[in-house]
C-alpha cells in the first residue's frame, strides 16, 4: 500500500510540474547589441525581470545572446515572429516611421527622462492612430539623450567654423539637422565611429554624450558643441508580436503594461540621462572643450533648422496626424505641464 500511495504521489508532483510548465508563456526578445550597453544592461534586461515579476512567473521572458540579423531588421522580426520581442530605432528603416520623428527635433530637452514621458503620452494620444507599428502591440516608446555635436580641430563658436566639417552622422532628423547646418555627411556604422575620427575620415560625430564614452570617442574628439534641448534625438520602440499578444490572458496582459509603456519610459529616461552623465565625466577627465552657445550664436543656430522642424510636421501632418497639437503636447510634457 505504501508503495501504490508513494506511486501516486510522484504521479501527483509530475502532474503538477507538468501543469506549471504548460501554464507558463515563455517570449523570446532578439537583441543586436553587447550586454555592457545600457540600452541592453540598464533598460531591456532589468524590464525583462520586472515583466517575470509583474506575471508571477506566468510569462518569462528571454533575451537573445546573438542577433538574429541587423538591427534594422529587427522590427519586422516581430512582425513576423521570428522574435516575439524586438527593440530597436525608428529611424534605422528610413520613411516607414514618420509620426515617431517627432520625438527626434532639436531643442526638446535636456534630459530624456522628460522627454520620454512626455513622448510615450504623446504617442499614445496622438501618433498611434497613425497605425506605424501594424503587426504588433507597441510595449513602449522613449528617446535618447539630447544629441550634440562632437569634433576634433574644429572652432564651434560660430557656424562657420563647422561648416564643411565631415561628420558621421545617424538617419532621420539626425541627417536633417547636419544638412541645415551646412556639414558633410559620412555614412557608416556606429561601430566604426573611433576608426573614422582617429584616421581622419571624418572631423566629428552626431552623438549623446553617453555613446562618446561608449565607443571612446573622448579619446578622437576635442570639442563639443552642447546646444540647449539638443541637436537631436533618436526615438526607440519595444513591440511585441501581435499575434502572441493577443494569446495573452487580460491579467497578463495588465500586468505586463503595468512595468511597460509610460514605466518603461521613465527606467529608459533615467537609465539613458545617468548613462550621459557617465559621458560627460569621462569627457572632463579628458579635458574636452564643451561650447554651450547663448545669444546670438544660440539663435543663430535655432534659425538655421527652423525649417527642420517645419519640413517634419508637414511630413507628420500627411500621416493624419495633427502634428502641431502633438508638438505642443510635447513640449508642455517636458516642461512638466
Amino acid at each position: 500500500m505504501k508503495k501504490v500511495l508513494a506511486g501516486l504521489a510522484i504521479a501527483a508532483g509530475l502532474f503538477a510540474s507538468t501543469g506549471v510548465a504548460s501554464a507558463q508563456t515563455t517570449l523570446r526578445v532578439a537583441n543586436w547589441l553587447p550586454p555592457s550597453h545600457p540600452l541592453v544592461s540598464d533598460i531591456i534586461q532589468p524590464w525583462i525581470e520586472d515583466v517575470n515579476k509583474a506575471t508571477e512567473g506566468r510569462v518569462v521572458l528571454e533575451l537573445l545572446k546573438a542577433p538574429l540579423g541587423p538591427p534594422p531588421a529587427h522590427f519586422d522580426f516581430a512582425v513576423n515572429g521570428v522574435a516575439d520581442i524586438a527593440y530597436g530605432v525608428h529611424n534605422y528603416t528610413p520613411g516607414r516611421f514618420v509620426a515617431t520623428s517627432i520625438a527626434e527635433l532639436p531643442f526638446l530637452s535636456n534630459t530624456s527622462e522628460a522627454l520620454s514621458v512626455a513622448y510615450w503620452r504623446v504617442h499614445e494620444k496622438y501618433l498611434a492612430g497613425a497605425n506605424e507599428h501594424k503587426g504588433t502591440h507597441v510595449l513602449s516608446v522613449f528617446t535618447h539623450g539630447p544629441g550634440q555635436l562632437w569634433t576634433k580641430g574644429r572652432d564651434l563658436t560660430s557656424l562657420d567654423g563647422i561648416a564643411g566639417s565631415k561628420i558621421r552622422i545617424g538617419g532621420g532628423i539626425a541627417q536633417d539637422v547636419a544638412m541645415a547646418l551646412d556639414l558633410v555627411p559620412v555614412q557608416a556604422p556606429v561601430t566604426k565611429a573611433y576608426e573614422l575620427l582617429s584616421g581622419g575620415v571624418a572631423d566629428g560625430i552626431q552623438f549623446p554624450a553617453e555613446s562618446v564614452a561608449f565607443f571612446n570617442i573622448q579619446n578622437v574628439v576635442d570639442t563639443g558643441l552642447v546646444v540647449d534641448g539638443g541637436l537631436y534625438n533618436v526615438s526607440f520602440f519595444v513591440v511585441m508580436n501581435g499575434a502572441k499578444w493577443d494569446a495573452l490572458s487580460d491579467a497578463d496582459k495588465t500586468a505586463i503594461m503595468s512595468v511597460s509603456g509610460e514605466s518603461l519610459a521613465l527606467r529608459a529616461g533615467k537609465a539613458w540621462d545617468a548613462a550621459d552623465q557617465r559621458g560627460y565625466d569621462a569627457m572632463k577627465e579628458k579635458g574636452i572643450t564643451l561650447v554651450r552657445p547663448e545669444g546670438a550664436a544660440a539663435d543663430a543656430i535655432k534659425a538655421k533648422l527652423a525649417g527642420v522642424e517645419a519640413e517634419a510636421l508637414k511630413r507628420i501632418s500627411e500621416k493624419g496626424v495633427d502634428a502641431a497639437a502633438a508638438l505642443t503636447a510635447l513640449k508642455a510634457g517636458v516642461a512638466g505641464e
